[in-house]
């Protein structure tokens, strides 16, 4: 027993010894001059500390965005924003010039493009990113989804049944009625009228004219719905808990369930054509 009890005594003091060694390496490098080791601006984050593993950050990631095969932006937590310009094998990180968490991006083309998150944030990028510009809301909701059809029009969804549309690229923001309270968590536009829009309690809004007017559409399913994909003004999926998928091919008139997997949550769904 005393043998046995000084093996295990000596074990716990081993480990502790290689413990602390560890997070004396981990504070050493955090605190070098070295600058960051990961490519792009410093995230926000404490002064001093720099990502080691993941790289080149490690913040939940909530929203991404291609505008070609190559050109795509995410954004997540703490005003991260990574853009790639190889199809995702490396991301550098852009400055976004604010720590709200951001929940959605939408992007035209390879410089155009608009993230949202937290206490009513929309920024605006033109030059791809190189610059983040904050536009105003005139609201506190968090914003949760937007969709941008070209460099004008776009539309923003968030909690409480917010809706904000611009129509000269976010230089001003005007309410919408949507007719719910319900978080809304998704939307698509397939051109300037035709929109879709998803969120809590199986809600699906449907507008032909911008969204002046939005009409409820009949999801079949009582559990949130995150996200929403239009291809054109027919076609489109919504993806949500529990691992729901619905389908629609006549505008939102019907949606069948295509999938339920209870183990899974589906976040967000793109689709190019109809395959």
């Amino acid at each position: 027993m005393k043998i046995t009890t000084m093996t295990c005594s000596v074990k716990i003091q081993k480990s502790i010894s290689i413990l602390v060694r560890i997070v004396l390496l981990f504070v050493l490098s955090g605190c070098s001059d070295s600058g960051p080791t990961g490519p792009g601006d410093d995230p926000p984050q404490q002064s001093g500390w720099f990502w080691q593993n993941p790289l080149p950050q490690g913040n939940i990631l909530r929203g991404v965005s291609f505008s070609d095969t190559n050109i795509g932006t995410a954004v997540g937590d703490a005003g991260m924003i990574l853009r790639t310009t190889d199809g995702g094998a490396t991301w550098l990180i852009q400055t976004s010039g604010t720590i709200e968490n951001l929940q959605g991006v939408s992007c035209i083309d390879a410089n155009t493009g608009a993230a949202v998150g937290n206490s009513g944030t929309i920024l605006r990028t033109t030059d791809g990113g190189a610059t983040w510009l904050s536009q105003s809301s005139g609201t506190a909701e968090f914003l949760l989804g937007v969709s941008f059809t070209d460099a004008n029009n776009g539309t923003v969804v968030g909690t409480s049944g917010t809706i904000l549309r611009t129509t000269d690229g976010g230089a001003t923001w005007l309410s919408q009625t949507s007719g719910t309270t319900n978080h809304l968590n998704g939307v698509s536009f397939s051109d300037a009228n035709i929109g879709t829009v998803v969120g809590d309690n199986g809600t699906i809004l449907w507008t032909t004219d911008g969204g002046l007017t939005w009409v409820s559409q009949k999801s079949g399913a009582p559990t949130p719905l995150w996200d929403v994909s239009f291809f054109d003004a027919n076609n489109g999926t919504a993806v949500g808990f529990p691992g729901l998928i619905l389908r629609t091919t006549d505008g939102g008139a019907t949606w069948n369930i295509q999938t339920i997997s209870p183990a899974s949550i589906l976040f967000g769904v793109s689709f190019v054509d109809a395959n």
